[in-house]
């Protein structure tokens, strides 16, 4: 058992540390939510219900957490005991794991379809449904022990929820790095360094979501519940906290970086308007366009035109010098119409 100057300070303290932050990051999150509506107000209507699910079952998580706060800190003010056992006594804090995990999954199924529709491999797609699936499946299956008070199996079910998302994670991000290549091997030159762009961008917004749930996965590890409250319990707590809020950062980052990507590619030249109304470009705010760059629409980025220039050369007799030179005029004659049409057409 732990004394209080440990419960204090490792467990009361963690909850209010993640506290501290939840807030912290849904402020960022309403702001790139206000970001994306005014950048981005024409999107497909699917695009747009998605953002405001994910506004919604974020605010409700910084609401919990508000309530958390408020029963640990306020009712339980001298009880520094029964607040900290407000994991086994209050429905708050035993449904925290399950909430979050909801929220984890909801922006996986967001990744899943970009992923589809990216590489179209539905083995991988499968596979990374089922994996996320199954890490919801025991976030409930270890939430529903709390509630029976079976502590050795619930560890071993929170311990597996943790391993399958940060294996999911790694294995998402790597896919998606690996389409994005497919595809730019393919492609014209400033379409290719527009997907590099966003290669940049899904590993730069992966990688905080990845490390934190590493921690979580590490320093679960450490703890437990027969080791009392330790440092390794505070930073585990933390950083359970803050994954969910760092998938949403995540996933709107990715939304709302499409408008800079497309200003960096037609500020070095390569994507002009002339070239735009000549290759079926598209609008910043458009969505076509918007799904064309956020969700792997590539084929509507732009339509590849060929021309081709074809030397002609004739050979004439000298011995049949009228009838080659009326040919000729009258060869000649039909280039230049056909000249004139092929620069008409385009």
């Amino acid at each position: 058992m732990s004394g209080p100057h440990d419960l204090v300070t490792y467990l009361l303290g963690a909850w209010d540390l993640s506290a501290c932050g939840d807030l912290l990051l849904q402020g960022v999150i309403f702001a790139q939510t206000a970001h994306y509506f005014a950048l981005y107000h024409s999107d497909l209507l699917a695009l747009q219900m998605f953002v405001l699910g994910l506004l919604l079952l974020t605010t409700l998580k910084s609401m919990q957490m508000i309530a958390i706060l408020w029963i640990q800190n306020v009712t339980n003010f001298i009880d520094i005991r029964a607040a900290s056992m407000m994991f086994t006594t209050n429905w708050l804090q035993q449904i925290n794991l399950a909430f979050g995990a909801f929220i984890a999954f909801y922006i996986q199924i967001f990744m899943c379809q970009r992923l589809w529709t990216l590489s179209k491999n539905v083995y991988i797609v499968l596979l990374m449904m089922t994996m996320f699936t199954f890490s919801l499946i025991a976030a409930f299956v270890g939430v529903s022990l709390t509630f029976n008070e079976r502590a050795v199996v619930r560890s071993t079910w929170v311990s597996l929820y943790f391993r399958v998302v940060f294996g999911g994670d790694l294995l998402l991000c790597a896919s998606t790095a690996y389409a994005l290549l497919q595809h730019s091997r393919h492609v014209l030159p400033h379409t290719a360094g527009m997907l590099n762009a966003i290669l940049k961008l899904t590993i730069q917004s992966a990688m905080p979501g990845a490390l934190c749930a590493m921690i979580t996965l590490i320093t679960s590890q450490l703890g437990g519940p027969s080791r009392g409250a330790t440092p390794a319990t505070m930073l585990t707590i933390i950083s359970s906290n803050l994954l969910p809020k760092l998938y949403a950062l995540s996933a709107m980052w990715t939304l709302n970086s499409r408008h800079r990507i497309l200003l960096s590619s037609r500020s070095t030249g390569h994507n002009t308007s002339s070239n735009e109304g000549q290759s079926g470009g598209r609008r910043t705010g458009g969505p076509s366009g918007s799904r064309a760059v956020e969700l792997g629409d590539f084929s509507k980025v732009n339509h590849i035109k060929v021309r081709t220039q074809v030397d002609t050369t004739q050979h004439t007799d000298s011995h049949s010098t009228p009838f080659s030179t009326r040919d000729h005029d009258h060869k000649a004659q039909e280039i230049e119409d056909t000249d004139a049409g092929s620069r008409k057409s385009s």
